[in-house]
């Protein structure tokens, strides 16, 4: 099974979102580029690959153990970014304006303990990111550029996160489809 950890967003937000993801998608258009589906909206704490059952349990074992004494914080959602950077952008993301210090500190602790059942270790530093589209051919990232440069997305609003999930993604060829595996609670 394909894993990853993630922060899942209200349907108020998503349609928010969506809202940006258009004007965008009308400033850069379908060339070279993937959109993401609204229905596929996230915020990714840690993504653990293809896993058997067992490692699964293991996962699914961390994420409750992660949760005592974790107390709810607010997290704004706001601003444009692209992942490596605007002049060559490959991914095109909303991160936080606020409160993304303590999802990347929520990440951190996630990725120590999985790192103690020996999952693979985070090389990169984690930012709150949210992926609006991919980039996937040269049209796409002149456009892209462009569009970096002369729009932005305020903040969108804020949220409570109190929970976090534990979702499976199987690749079919309109997109990946993602299941919810299991739900997890703060605990404070």
């Amino acid at each position: 099974m394909r894993l990853f950890f993630a922060i899942t967003i209200t349907e108020e937000l998503v349609r928010k979102i969506g809202e940006a993801q258009n004007r965008l998608r009308t400033k850069i258009g379908e060339e070279g580029v993937r959109w993401t589906k609204p229905e596929q909206f996230h915020y990714t704490l840690k993504f653990l690959g293809e896993q058997p059952a067992h490692r699964t349990q293991q996962a699914i074992d961390a994420g409750f153990a992660i949760c005592d004494g974790l107390k709810p914080f607010d997290m704004t959602l706001g601003g444009l970014g692209a992942f490596p950077n605007a002049q060559r952008p490959g991914v095109l993301w909303i991160g936080a304006s606020q409160g993304g210090e303590r999802f990347t500190e929520l990440a951190e602790s996630l990725d120590a303990l999985l790192a103690r059942l020996n999952f693979p270790r985070e090389h990169k530093p984690l930012s709150a990111h949210l992926t609006l589209a991919r980039i996937k051919g040269y049209a796409g990232e002149k456009a892209a550029v462009r569009a970096l440069r002369s729009e932005s997305i305020e903040d969108l609003d804020r949220i409570t996160i109190d929970r976090f999930v534990l979702m499976s993604s199987l690749p079919t060829k309109s997109g990946s489809e993602y299941t919810l595996v299991e739900e997890f609670k703060f605990k404070c």
